[in-house]
């Protein structure tokens, strides 16, 4: 329920119940410290908030990107393949790298296995190349070795003697050709310390399939593009030479 307004004489009876509030004075010296904050916020700069700086989104981003940079050149650099219980794997390079890669140790065949860009590195670090034909395959899987009957010789390393036949270990492997009977091919070969078994140079990189007197890349994707000199443009097909071009870069060697 809504009470009356009180009338002016309430009031008087109200404010004389009520306590004297007093005049409080500042204690002394308190006006003149009250004056001396004042001036100075005045005579003071204004201040104006500096900008909180953020990075740069790029500049977050650069070490991912550089380390999938690193990854995606370190991805075409080389393939490993397994070889072998107990035996390491071999690094088989790319396409399209011909900086040669660190070589294993221990003797084996797969011992030089590096990118190759030109016939001429092929040559260079071959044991033996030659001309022949695959007359027989043996086993399956790791231990699959091909013998091939020999009908030239471009080049022979000192050490080794001379054959009509020779072994070669040819391990099936995912992403690698395979040499079948019946093959006329030119052959890159890496020989054991012993000289009693052989095997193709860097995969499909040692191997040149041979129709008449022209020799052609076994492989598209793992060759050589170039006779001595690279060539950026041959990435798109096999790269082929005469035999007589291949002879003439083992004489050089030899």
């Amino acid at each position: 329920m809504k009470q009356p307004p009180l009338d002016p004489s309430e009031w008087a009876e109200l404010a004389e119940l009520l306590p004297d509030p007093g005049h409080r004075e500042l204690p002394p010296g308190r006006h003149e410290l009250h004056r001396e904050r004042l001036l100075a916020a005045i005579a003071a700069p204004e201040r104006v908030a500096a900008p909180v700086r953020r990075t740069p989104r790029w500049s977050l981003l650069r070490p991912a990107l550089a380390m999938a940079a690193l990854v995606a050149v370190a991805g075409t650099v080389a393939v490993v393949v397994a070889n072998r219980d107990g035996e390491p794997p071999v690094a088989i390079p790319t396409p399209g790298v011909s900086t040669p890669a660190a070589e294993p140790t221990g003797g084996a065949v797969t011992a030089k296995v590096r990118a190759y860009g030109t016939v001429s590195q092929l040559t260079a670090t071959a044991d033996l190349v030659v001309r022949g034909d695959v007359l027989r395959v043996d086993g399956a899987g790791h231990d699959r070795k091909a013998v091939v009957g020999i009908a030239e010789v471009l080049y022979r390393t000192p050490r080794l003697a001379p054959a009509a036949e020779i072994t070669l270990a040819t391990p099936e492997l995912s992403g690698m050709s395979r040499l079948e009977p019946g093959q006329h091919v030119v052959l890159y070969l890496a020989a054991t310390p012993e000289g009693a078994e052989y095997g193709v140079l860097s995969g499909d990189f040692g191997i040149f399939d041979v129709a008449g007197d022209t020799a052609t890349a076994r492989s598209l994707t793992m060759s050589v593009s170039g006779l001595r000199e690279e060539d950026a443009t041959a990435r798109d097909r096999r790269f082929t030479a005469t035999l007589a071009e291949l002879r003439e870069l083992a004489r050089e060697h030899g």
